[in-house]
């Protein structure tokens, strides 16, 4: 079950042009394509007469057609073309759903029209913020999105799972403040004067100990915001240190896959094509080793999906995001 009226990431924006692309988002079929104009349109990827995928159709100027029997629908996802109409039938259409862009990506609403907001967008201008550069990527994970937020929450799994990239012993050591507020929940670290990770040390050419700073928010449904910060110990000092937002968006793909838009946005070496290579390369490295252990998890929970967990209290902030997730779950279902 998964939330349908908030925002999810439909795509980063300069995937969606003149060709029809598919996508799932909460188990629902979705075609999307631009306009002449460039206008984003989203609508249900799946045509009204015999159901093939509009997505193996044609696009036409502004128009879908389907490739089965030639009906064509129009950016709102009416008819506006059947075999055997001179005038198209007005009660043939496909859901359209809100599609926003903004900031890189394309935001999409999957549940009432009338709700969709953009001042509810979660705030993820950090790619397109002046002086800073974006680091974008995207993978499939065959895992329910609630484990990537588990993954994203409890970060001292980086000393066990990321050891040559992000992570060492100081982050499993560093017990984080975890709390809920305003509708978030916020898991915060400061280590100070500790080693500097591999990927940080080959990123700024740390020789020495580093003051670490690490805050993570979760922002329902299913972003997570992560504010790193690394100074020489002892410092502040930005002109030699790293300040980077780590933007993860987990949009589900179905119970058991997800789509994992993520990027490194930084305030440093601003447009270096090298670092921002360098950067894609690690972080690349490190979600694949998540990967792994995320599918393998959801493997396990598939063949036995009432097993109980044992809790310990780094998972303080994975349970809190849960219980807020099934709090909002319990209202939408309460309003229909």
């Amino acid at each position: 079950m998964f939330l349908k009226n908030c925002w999810y990431i439909a795509a980063q924006a300069d995937e969606v042009g003149r060709a029809l692309l598919h996508r799932r988002i909460v188990g629902e079929p979705v075609v999307m394509y631009r306009t002449e104009a460039g206008m984003p349109v989203a609508f249900l990827d799946r045509c009204a007469h015999r159901s093939l995928p509009l997505s193996k159709g044609t696009l036409i100027g502004d128009t879908v057609q389907c490739g089965y029997h030639g009906m064509t629908y129009g950016a709102d996802g009416r008819c506006v073309a059947a075999p055997g109409y001179e005038t198209p039938p007005d009660h043939v259409r496909v859901r359209a759903f809100p599609l926003v862009e903004k900031w890189t990506y394309l935001w999409i609403w999957m549940g009432d029209p009338a709700l969709a907001d953009e001042d509810a967008l979660p705030d993820f201008h950090w790619p397109a913020r002046d002086g800073w550069t974006p680091c974008p990527g995207y993978l499939r994970i065959g895992a329910h999105y609630q484990l990537l937020l588990d993954n994203l929450l409890d970060l001292s799994h980086e000393t066990y799972v990321h050891g040559a990239t992000i992570g060492n012993e100081a982050v499993a050591e560093a017990l984080p403040e975890t709390f809920e507020k305003d509708g978030q929940v916020v898991v915060s670290r400061f280590m100070p004067s500790v080693p500097a990770p591999p990927m940080h040390v080959k990123v700024r050419g740390f020789t020495g100990a580093i003051d670490r700073h690490q805050h993570v928010f979760f922002i329902p449904p299913s972003f997570i915001d992560i504010d790193s910060r690394f100074y020489v110990a002892g410092t502040e000092d930005e002109d030699t240190g790293i300040v980077w937002r780590v933007l993860n968006g987990l949009t589900p793909e179905t119970e058991t896959s997800t789509h994992y838009f993520w990027n490194l946005p930084r305030g440093f070496s601003p447009g270096d094509p090298e670092m921002t290579a360098l950067l894609h390369q690690q972080v690349t490295k490190t979600f694949e080793e998540d990967r792994g252990v995320l599918e393998a998890q959801q493997q396990m929970l598939t063949e036995d999906p009432g097993f109980e967990h044992a809790n310990i209290p780094a998972d303080a902030g994975p349970i809190l995001a849960r219980r807020l997730v099934a709090r909002l779950l319990e209202a939408e279902a309460a309003v229909g």
